[in-house]
């Protein structure tokens, strides 16, 4: 409650001096209270600092340990999205026909159109850091509700002029203003540089009007306290405005740059495609595990518990002090020598009776405790559109295949969301990264594609639906045209295009056989 209020103390005193970012831009504040503090509370639980874990202490000696559940979460959920991915940029296609030199036998080619120097550029810069990064900065984005990535260009040692990306978390990005589909259309982002002394933050606030893009950037100072580190800086405090000069990282760095002939702001936002349950008018994302956090939390405990059971019933032997040999040690004291096992295994105490022994060995209460964690789990599973079996024990709820098959289906859904929003995000980049070819004449003019992949062969059984699909066609209940629809993705034309000449093939080859033989004859 306290840091709470010394919080809106900070936030009040801000607005009063003009260092915060709604009076530096005029704006009214777009994120609610609740949203700010929802974004710190996923924070620190993927850095395994939720607030309910603590250790224990001679008043307070109950200790709550972590699971790692939200970090392992968003893990899973992101290796799902991004395993198979595959994706590229390509010069413009065009379906073309051709005929096979060998058979006489036509086909179909998709071919790349006009110059591709265009794409290729695109491609190589496109490879080396969205392709390289995204599963890791993937992770962030779903763990912190969005993720902004932001292309921005830079000449390297050799003059080489590169465009690399910036990925901006949910508690470095400020969003200010929206319009009727839920795209952003102005937004600031708050980069830090912190030394001894001072903290300095470099504003960079863009804004969309019309096809206009405008990109300012300012510089800020204020002094650091004794426990100032950047996750503790609130995002609105800025300090005060200096130049960009005075700042050798930044000095590079234009006040400001309009962009003319654009349809949308110079970075992409990927946005959790999940209800926000937080504030149900905001456009912002929220994590995957918000809806399960209370799950979380007493899925800690419970963990805790069952570590406490096993290391407060750990089998002991109360001797009596009497019992034990005694020896001398260098400074003359009477000690009792023994191994680490028994330091570990004997607790003296004066037993105060006939007996010289008293076997400390409880029953073990796990099973029940692991039951009841594994129920925790598996509900955590449901709320965050797990397939059962990612964090529970499947072998503690009887199901059969088929059932388990059924609960897949949830986290492939939940995955293919996951994919579709990603893939809006990506095609953006790409959108910005043709802007600054254009720009910066990093490439000569072309057109280019953006081909992205998904197998979910991961997810899906796919050679059980097969076997089924296959029976099918074969007891006349399926066609062949339906089944190359489905495994490959063609369409009705192309699919029966593909079997005219598979069978044109065939025959041609069964032809050339039967020409063989005679000859041999």
């Amino acid at each position: 409650m306290l840091s709470q209020i010394w919080s809106k103390v900070k936030e009040l005193i801000g607005k009063m001096t003009g260092r915060n970012i709604e009076n530096i831009l005029h704006i009214q504040p777009t994120i609610s209270s609740d949203m700010t503090n929802a974004i710190e509370q996923w924070d620190l639980m993927y850095r395994n600092k939720a607030p309910w874990l603590k250790k224990g202490t001679l008043t307070d000696p109950v200790e709550i340990t972590s699971l790692g559940l939200p970090a392992f979460i968003v893990s899973e959920k992101a290796r799902m999205c991004t395993l198979e991915m595959k994706s590229e940029i390509t010069g413009r296609m065009e379906e073309q026909e051709n005929i096979d030199e060998n058979t006489g036998l036509q086909y179909r080619q998709n071919v790349s159109i006009g110059n591709t120097s265009r794409a290729d550029y695109l491609n190589e810069q496109y490879q080396n850091t969205i392709m390289r990064d995204i599963r890791v900065q993937l992770e962030y984005g779903l763990a912190k509700g969005g993720l902004a990535i932001k292309p921005y260009v830079m000449v390297d040692d050799n003059g080489q002029s590169k465009i690399l990306m910036d990925y901006i978390q949910a508690d470095g990005f400020y969003p200010i203003s929206f319009d009727a589909s839920g795209r952003i259309t102005e937004a600031a982002f708050v980069q830090r540089i912190i030394d001894k002394q001072y903290t300095y933050s470099r504003l960079e606030h863009h804004k969309l009007d019309g096809h206009r893009v405008t990109v300012v950037n300012r510089a800020f100072r204020s002094v650091n306290t004794k426990n100032t580190n950047i996750s503790s800086q609130h995002l609105t405090e800025l300090g005060t405005e200096i130049s960009l000069t005075d700042v050798p990282a930044w000095e590079d760095l234009e006040p400001e740059t309009v962009i003319e002939n654009v349809d949308r702001l110079l970075f992409a936002y990927f946005k959790v495609p999940i209800a926000n349950t937080i504030d149900t008018y905001s456009p912002l994302g929220i994590s995957v595990y918000e809806k399960a956090k209370d799950l979380i939390k007493d899925a800690d405990k419970q963990y805790s518990r069952l570590k406490w059971e096993f290391e407060g019933g750990e089998l002991a032997i109360d001797v009596d002090r009497e019992a034990l040999t005694m020896e001398r040690d260098e400074h003359g004291n009477d000690v009792t020598v023994h191994s680490e096992l028994q330091n570990r295994l004997f607790r003296k105490i004066d037993l105060n009776n006939e007996s010289t022994y008293n076997v400390f060995n409880p029953v073990f209460r796990d099973v029940s405790l692991l039951n009841g964690l594994n129920t925790m789990l598996m509900r955590i599973e449901d709320v965050c559109e797990l397939a059962r079996g990612t964090l529970s024990d499947v072998n503690q709820d009887a199901r059969t295949a088929t059932e388990i098959a059924v609960l897949k289906q949830r986290s492939y859904a939940a995955n293919a969301q996951l994919q579709k929003a990603l893939e809006s995000t990506l095609k953006d980049v790409v959108y910005i990264m043709d802007v600054y070819a254009t720009l910066y004449e990093l490439a000569p003019d072309g057109d280019y594609d953006v081909s992205i992949e998904w197998d979910d062969s991961i997810e899906v059984d796919r050679e059980s639906e097969m076997s089924k699909r296959l029976t099918l066609v074969q007891n006349g209940l399926s066609s062949k045209v339906e089944f190359r629809m489905w495994y490959y993705g063609e369409t009705e034309e192309q699919a029966i295009q593909a079997l005219d000449r598979i069978q044109k093939y065939n025959s041609y080859e069964m032809q050339s056989n039967i020409n063989s033989e005679e000859t041999e004859v």
